[in-house]
């Protein structure tokens, strides 16, 4: 891709960035503004409607209250409910009292603020202050039972109870909903009537139609939880959602997901101190916001313009930025190794070019010098080479040497000869092989298996080993003369100011996919000081080489238990067991672990 397009790209996508992490900071931020103050008004809209039912019903309770207050309404109310209808002395006076309960109801303040105030009782009695709806004189005992507040107003036994919205059951022509309050009228010993004071459900409507209707639902709970108020048709369920949530104390002020309809709405309650009803309103989110789609969409607009003006810009501006680029190009196809180093500056306004002209003319010198260096290099390598192959000529003369020697003992009938010549060629072979810069722990046994009965042709009777070796552990992978190392330190140190026999053990075991080597003997263990020192400089050199500063050039020839260490930890990666100490009969002991399965570090150890 060229430099120029990955300039527009680059720019582009910023500015992209850029500016819609702008839009959606500004959109986030208008419509933060927008829910927070919808959330107060509604709030304080929901405490307005909960007041304004209380002053609504009040009214109704007043009406109610003073009628049952009222000696003779009551008293005519008795009269219809224990006179014998059949009894003509009786028919006077169940006409006064009729005519008493109607004068009662045709009160100018009820005709004026109510639809109808209604009083009946279960032996068909009626009286209705809307003399023009309510023409009927009497009501059937099936319509009182069909009534839906009748049950709720018995068991109240006298005191008010509220009518939710219904069809007007009085109502002689057409339909008409109403609601309102009703109560039992009690007497001595049973209930003398009924009283329903009646508003029309329009009335209702008017006084819970809120602001923006079409993201606020309105629902009202009277104090048993059954909805008292609906603004829309709403399912059982989610009628039931909103019942439970009008009940909750720790609602926060928020938008919270509503599991039924699956949109986000934020839900206030506020319960009217007089008629104990609870005003809930149920704010949607979406239609909340849909208002600032014109915010919403100018700012995508504004934004592509940006857009659309910044890559215009950043095109024509790359275009002069890679001209001088060109003219370095340019001259960079012109280097060949014919004209290094490069001579005459370029001569350009932009300083940048001129230091970039700079940086690569110094480049080309050292690029002349480094390959005349490389000559020089390859020259000293083909004598080092000449060298090696020298060096390598003496090993393969030492075994011919050791296989004469061998030869000539068993021509004398001495086989000791021959063994002790053929351990030297092994050893040798194990020692300067190149070919192979890592071995395995059966290969490590077999070498140090053959260095120590070598030692024992040459002490004899002072020196006694054993060595034993999991089958599992053999094919794990290790570096070469690893065993002998440790074993020749305890044999050259361990025993120095002893005269009694050397015994030198070897055990080799293998578990959880890890192989671990034991290296015993029974001279005189570290010195206290010495076995710290140890200790501290082992783990100094295992920090250095974590870090990639210790010394990587330890070749095979590495004598020593640090240089040992050293090889391992390179060989494994650090994934490695070390450790060492005295016994507690006399004598020292190496611990020393690794994977059986590892990838070997064999380029460290070259």
């Amino acid at each position: 891709m060229r430099f120029q397009t990955k300039l527009i790209y680059t720019y582009s996508f910023l500015i992209v960035l850029l500016v819609s992490i702008l839009a959606v900071m500004f959109y986030g931020y208008s419509s933060g503004i927008f829910e927070r103050e919808a959330i107060g008004t509604y709030e304080l809209l929901g405490t307005k409607l909960g007041q304004q039912l209380d002053t609504m019903i009040l009214p109704m309770d007043f009406i109610s209250t003073n009628l049952i207050s009222d000696a003779s309404f009551k008293s005519a109310l008795a009269s219809l409910g224990s006179l014998d209808r059949q009894d003509a002395g009786n028919s006077r006076f169940i006409t006064e009292a009729m005519q008493t309960i109607s004068s009662q109801l045709s009160s100018y303040s009820i005709y004026k603020n109510f639809y109808a105030v209604v009083v009946f009782n279960r032996k068909g009695d009626f009286f209705s202050s809307n003399f023009r709806d309510h023409m009927a004189v009497s009501v059937a005992p099936g319509t009182i039972a069909g009534l839906p507040w009748i049950m709720r107003a018995t068991e109240a036994a006298g005191r008010s109870v509220v009518v939710s919205p219904y069809e007007d059951a009085w109502r002689s022509k057409g339909k008409a909903e109403v609601y309102g309050r009703a109560r039992v009228v009690p007497g001595i010993y049973d209930e003398l009537g009924f009283i329903e004071v009646q508003n029309r459900a329009e009335v209702l409507r008017q006084i819970l139609s809120v602001p923006g209707r079409e993201f606020v639902r309105v629902l009202v709970f009277q104090a048993d939880g059954r909805p008292f108020y609906l603004s829309e048709d709403l399912s059982e369920s989610l009628v039931e959602y909103y019942r439970a949530e009008s009940g909750r104390t720790d609602r926060r002020a928020v938008f919270r997901p509503n599991p039924i309809t699956k949109g986000a709405e934020f839900i206030t309650s506020s319960r009217s101190t007089y008629s104990d009803l609870t005003v809930t309103l149920a704010l949607d989110k979406r239609a909340l916001l849909a208002p600032l789609s014109f915010v919403r969409y100018s700012s995508l607009g504004l934004g592509l313009v940006i857009i659309l003006f910044s890559m215009i810009y950043t095109w024509f501006s790359s275009r002069q930025l890679v001209k001088p680029l060109k003219l370095m190009q340019g001259r960079m196809e012109a280097t060949e190794l014919s004209n290094l180093p490069q001579g005459k500056p370029i001569d350009h306004p932009d300083d940048e070019i001129v230091a970039l002209d700079a940086a690569f003319r110094s480049l080309t010198g050292r690029l002349d010098e480094a390959i005349q260096h490389e000559l020089s290099s390859r020259t000293l390598w083909m004598q080092a080479k000449l060298d090696s192959l020298q060096a390598q000529v003496n090993p393969h003369f030492i075994n011919n040497i050791l296989t004469v020697i061998a030869n000539r003992g068993l021509e004398s009938g001495d086989e000791g000869i021959g063994q002790i010549c053929q351990g030297v060629a092994s050893m040798l072979r194990y020692s300067t092989s190149t070919e192979e810069r890592s071995a395995t722990i059966a290969g490590e046994i077999g070498h140090v298996e053959t260095y120590l009965f070598l030692m024992k042709q040459r002490l004899e009777d002072r020196l006694d080993y054993h060595v034993e070796a999991a089958v599992a552990a053999l094919a794990a992978p290790i570096p070469k003369i690893v065993f002998q190392q440790i074993v020749e330190n305890s044999i050259n140190h361990g025993y120095a100011r002893l005269h009694k026999p050397m015994r030198i053990e070897i055990r080799i075991q293998a578990a959880g996919g890890r192989w671990l080597a034991e290296l015993l003997d029974d001279g005189e263990g570290f010195q206290s000081a010495k076995l710290e020192e140890l200790k501290v400089t082992i783990g100094s050199i295992g920090e250095d080489l974590r870090a990639g500063t210790g010394d990587q050039g330890l070749a095979l020839g590495g004598l020593g238990l640090i240089n040992t260490y050293s090889r391992l930890f390179l060989f494994y990666h650090g994934d490695l067991l070390w450790e060492m100490g005295n016994r507690e009969a006399g004598g020292a002991w190496v611990r020393i672990g690794g994977p059986l399965v590892a990838e070997a570090g064999e380029s460290q150890l070259a």
